[in-house]
């Protein structure tokens, strides 16, 4: 019987579920938040706040080390990363956070990622399709991190793309 893909982290090495890597020495590209007030919804400071939209939009992390690989009773998939963040502006600081990789890359359907990574990873029905992505969403709004009204958006969503 074949294995589902599946999120793992080796050798210093972070496989995620849509096959992108990330590992210590690479440059993280951050896109946009897309929590309210343009939020970064699945990254947050190590032990703290969500990122805020306009600091953080369209920088760099270059990734120093990956630890505390866990994935949730839900099944989300975190990992701690501490790197040096690099503004638009060029200046530089260090950084530690918490992301919610798996959703960070593929986000939720019809919505755009939070860090850049080439199309081919992003934004794939998870293995069970259209009613496992339903059921995911409704978790998220159950356990408060989607309003009714984004759920019943996205959800739509994922209707419309199949």
């Amino acid at each position: 019987m074949a294995q589902k893909p599946g999120s793992r982290f080796e050798n210093d090495t972070l496989y995620t579920s849509s096959g992108y890597k990330i590992y210590k020495g690479q440059i993280i590209q951050l896109a946009s938040g897309t929590g309210e007030n343009s939020k970064f919804r699945f990254i947050k400071y190590n032990s703290g706040p969500n990122l805020e939209a306009g600091r953080f939009q369209n920088t760099s992390i270059l990734v120093k080390k990956l630890y505390g690989y866990k994935i949730s009773g839900l099944g989300n998939r975190y990992i701690g990363i501490t790197g040096t963040i690099t503004y638009r502006d060029g200046s530089k600081s260090k950084i530690e956070i918490d992301m919610n990789f798996d959703r960070a890359i593929n986000n939720f359907a019809g919505l755009p990622a939070e860090i850049v990574v080439p199309e081919e990873f992003r934004n794939k029905l998870p293995e069970g399709g259209i009613i496992d992505e339903i059921e995911r969403l409704y978790r998220l709004y159950k356990e408060g991190a989607l309003t009714k009204e984004e759920y019943e958006v996205l959800k739509k969503k994922v209707m419309e793309q199949n």
